[in-house]
């Protein structure tokens, strides 16, 4: 077989490859853009879809801890309803294998556009195969009870 046809099947196995890319190939990296992007767009299934069924949330926020899609689902789906125009800033980022540490500021502005507050917090997460697994949230609560 000469060069072009070798091309032709490397091409082929190449497209075949990246065409059937499961979750479970995503990097934490990956993961974690995907997340920032579906939270920008208040994609609540977007964001479901990037846990694991067995995931496990804390924060300060939460009575007691959350899992699964339902807990995730609980989660931003309470915080976008409360929240309808709340963003984050992403300030900084860190990865090492499979875990993630995120520093962000949420912001909820009035209707306006005057900032009505802010809440710096400090996000980390474990992601296997392609999914979160772990989701610890920490911020300053302000004395609010939990939900």
């Amino acid at each position: 077989m000469n060069r072009k046809g070798w091309a032709v099947i490397g091409l082929g196995i190449c497209v075949a490859t990246c065409a059937n890319t499961r979750a479970s190939d995503l990097s934490a990296r990956t993961v974690l853009e995907k997340r920032i992007a579906a939270v920008a767009r208040h994609d609540l299934e977007a964001i479901v879809a990037l846990y694991a069924p067995d995931a496990v949330e804390t924060s300060p926020g939460f009575c007691s801890n959350r899992s699964g899609p339902e807990g995730v689902r609980r989660t931003y789906g309470e915080l976008f309803l409360a929240y309808p125009n709340i963003a984050d800033d992403v300030v900084a980022y860190v990865v090492d294998g499979h875990n993630v540490a995120v520093q962000f500021v949420a912001r909820v502005r009035k209707a306006d556009g005057s900032l009505a507050f802010e809440v710096p917090i400090a996000n980390f997460l474990t992601v296997e195969q392609g999914r979160i697994t772990r989701d610890d949230t920490y911020f300053d609560t302000k004395g609010r009870p939990c939900t």
